[in-house]
């Protein structure tokens, strides 16, 4: 079975998705056990064919779901934030260990490998200019200015996308562009996990209605601290996205 071309290509659609892998697997054994039966009286049960799923389907409009839109752009204007964090941390981690020694005095500094998560963030800064270049010359922008890698060029392409986010996500070409930002939001969360608002999910626990009590742990599992509920990555997204849709329909 086919997904729909017209569905919207985030999360959303993933319980959708799912129930479709699940019955073309379905339909793959109803058929074989079809083909098996051939003997009424070993066999007196005829299969029965699988009904086809009935899981809401989220639409694009034109490509992505509103409520996926906005999980999109709140991802792309957290990203700066989490990187600054991670950059931080790298270089007060560098500057302590310049600084003392074993005897707590000043230690010589030693030319050493580029810091991984520097290069991380180099990496993101190239996924952000291989997306505003192309989009400038696309609506005949002027080219983007030279700048030198590092926070403040990275502040600037966020800022440019983001005025330009509404017109990109109503791009088929924005598919890749909207996962990508949702990716490097996941990774960067992981990588500054330390930091505690990072961990805190701002959902309402489906359970106890409690908001903010959703802490995630270091096993990838959300758990409410007041009424202990657990929830893995995929229930938390799903969650997240139900009660973001039903503010928006509220407000």
């Amino acid at each position: 079975m086919p997904y729909d071309k017209r569905m919207c290509p985030g999360r959303c659609n993933q319980p959708y998705r799912d129930a479709v892998d699940f019955y073309d697997q379905a339909v793959i054994a109803y058929e074989e056990a079809r083909a098996a039966w051939r003997f009424p009286l070993r066999y007196p049960a005829k299969p029965v064919p699988p009904a086809p799923p009935d899981v809401r389907l989220y639409l694009g409009d034109p490509v992505w779901h509103p409520g996926c839109a906005q999980r999109i752009h709140a991802a792309l204007r957290e990203l700066d934030d989490l990187a600054s964090q991670a950059q931080a941390e790298v270089d007060g981690h560098r500057d302590a260990g310049a600084r003392y020694g074993r005897t707590g005095v000043t230690a010589k500094t030693h030319a050493g490998s580029p810091s991984p998560v520097t290069d991380l963030l180099d990496q993101l800064y190239g996924d952000l200019i291989a997306v505003e270049d192309p989009w400038r010359r696309a609506r005949g922008y002027q080219a983007r200015p030279q700048r030198t890698r590092g926070g403040s060029a990275r502040r600037a392409s966020i800022a440019f996308l983001l005025d330009e986010l509404d017109l990109i996500l109503e791009d088929p070409w924005s598919v890749d562009f909207g996962r990508s930002v949702l990716a490097w939001q996941h990774r960067l969360r992981a990588l500054t996990k330390s930091d505690p608002a990072a961990r805190r999910s701002p959902i309402r626990c489906p359970r106890c209605k409690e908001v903010a009590r959703l802490w995630l742990q270091d096993d990838g599992y959300y758990k409410c601290g007041t009424c202990e509920k657990l929830m893995s990555q995929s229930e938390h997204d799903r969650e997240l996205f139900e009660q973001s849709e039903q503010e928006a329909h509220t407000s």
